[in-house]
């Protein structure tokens, strides 16, 4: 079974949940060490971002996916990352979260989007990301 461990958390929640309450399809990316991604979720107005990531080890080796948010603006107003790794022979799927966004600095307009990149440490890792 994959662990998740929270590496980092600046005025960002990071944590590890079983699912998505999206009611979208997602989008759907291979990420691997050779093969990052690099995506800008953006919140449904009217909406809190929150960013959710299922992960799932297709080929069962040994891995590890590190997926991190960060603030778009330059303004470094919030960071928050989070690895899965995977042991040898499990193909599970594991899911993060990341939440509780900080206001932009004018501290009345919520954030409504964030820089999403992620990485594997060997070979592709199937990922589906979803906003809620």
């Amino acid at each position: 079974m994959a662990t998740v461990s929270v590496d980092l958390a600046s005025f960002v929640t990071v944590q590890e949940v079983s699912g998505t309450s999206s009611t979208g399809i997602g989008s759907t990316s291979n990420v691997g060490s050779q093969a990052p991604v690099t995506k800008t979720p953006m919140a449904t107005p009217g909406t809190l971002l929150t960013v959710d990531i299922q992960a799932e080890n297709t080929k069962g080796l040994a891995n590890t996916l590190t997926a991190t948010v960060t603030d778009p603006s330059g303004s470094s107003g919030f960071a928050g990352q989070a690895t899965i790794t995977w042991d040898e022979g499990d193909s599970g799927v594991a899911w993060i979260q990341f939440t509780g966004f900080p206001r932009q600095a004018d501290q009345s307009t919520e954030t409504g989007e964030c820089t999403l990149s992620m990485q594997s440490s060997g070979e592709d890792v199937s990922v589906r990301w979803f906003t809620v």
